[in-house]
């Protein structure tokens, strides 16, 4: 299974991408496009394009900016216009107090992750990898 990673005011982002490769490896899901985005149109942008090309999408960073481009603020503005209910939501959250979430909405996946490598492997669990691989696959297979 491909996927495609977008950095989003990330820090540490090498880092991050190898912590990524090595939690979703388990599922045989490997990067087909990383790209980057700074701002919320570049990254609205940057999803649509890879949710056309992949299942599965990946955004890394953006949790940290206390402005208008924080990843929360970004996410819920787009959420509050689409059809999507929470029943398509799940927010994700470590033992440290980090936050991300994991959307779907039919043979689609938008899993936002904070930049952080520790994060990134703790919410990249077993249950979350087996529910991307069993969604995906139930999906397009």
């Amino acid at each position: 299974m491909k996927y495609n990673l977008i950095f989003y005011l990330s820090r540490k982002t090498s880092y991050c991408e190898k912590a990524l490769k090595k939690a979703l490896s388990p599922i045989g899901a490997e990067a087909h496009q990383i790209t980057s985005a700074t701002t919320p149109v570049e990254l609205g942008a940057q999803v649509s394009r890879g949710l056309k090309l992949c299942p599965l999408t990946v955004i890394i960073g953006g949790f940290n900016s206390f402005e208008d481009d924080n990843l929360r603020v970004v996410l819920s503005r787009v959420f509050s216009n689409s059809k999507l209910t929470l029943d398509n939501m799940r927010k994700l959250s470590t033992e440290s107090g980090s936050e991300g979430y994991i959307v779907r909405d039919k043979n689609q996946i938008l899993l936002a992750l904070p930049d952080s490598p520790d994060d990134i492997t703790e919410m990249c669990s077993e249950e979350l990898q087996e529910y991307i691989g069993s969604k995906l696959s139930s999906e397009n297979g």
